[in-house]
């Protein structure tokens, strides 16, 4: 078994207020190890007229190490529900520098600036803690030993050059009870691809 990432990973989708259609999707990953050290990668899609952005909407992947944005690009987001077809296995990466704070009991925030604009994601009102472990964790066409600590939040945000998106967050309650929610925190998360 090897450690591939470990690091942060939290996730953000917005809704058109009063439907289900999704008008942005972003996976984000702060690295602390992987074969190729350490880094920040944010793979964001936002739908032009829907969000409201038209021109302005990204679809990009932002690092500040191409290696580390690859290896999340490839390995994960792109086999993850919402990321299936949003083509970021293939996306060139675009350099980005990172600012990031947070009091993960409330509130996190992360901006990257990549040159010609600024984006800023923000999730806040954290409703829980919950520890996750997934052991043969089918990913593609790989098994991962996986864990992590989520938090799902009821509330975020994602601004693109001081232009915010038009769209919601949406919460559920789990199969086991636990809270969910279409915007989450996911700290301390370790990928261990299986032998």
């Amino acid at each position: 078994m090897a450690v591939i990432f470990s690091g942060e990973n939290p996730g953000l989708t917005l809704f058109k207020p009063g439907t289900e259609d999704r008008v942005a999707a972003v996976s984000y990953w702060r690295c602390v190890y992987s074969e190729h050290g350490e880094g920040n990668a944010m793979l964001i899609w936002v739908d032009k007229q829907g969000s409201g952005l038209g021109d302005m909407a990204p679809h990009a992947i932002y690092t500040d190490n191409p290696g580390v944005a690859k290896l999340v690009a490839e390995r994960f987001t792109q086999h993850f529900g919402g990321f299936t077809d949003l083509g970021f296995a293939t996306m060139e990466p675009t350099h980005a520098r990172f600012f990031q704070e947070s009091d993960s009991r409330w509130y996190h925030r992360v901006v990257a600036n990549h040159g010609a604009g600024v984006v800023e994601l923000v999730w806040w009102d954290v409703v829980d803690h919950q520890q996750v472990l997934r052991q043969d964790y089918e990913l593609g066409s790989t098994k991962w030993d996986l864990m992590t600590v989520i938090c799902p939040c009821n509330s975020a945000s994602i601004t693109v050059n001081n232009h915010k998106v038009e769209g919601e967050v949406r919460t559920r309650t789990n199969p086991n009870g636990t809270a969910g929610s279409s915007s989450f925190l996911a700290f301390s998360e370790t990928w261990v691809e299986k032998a």
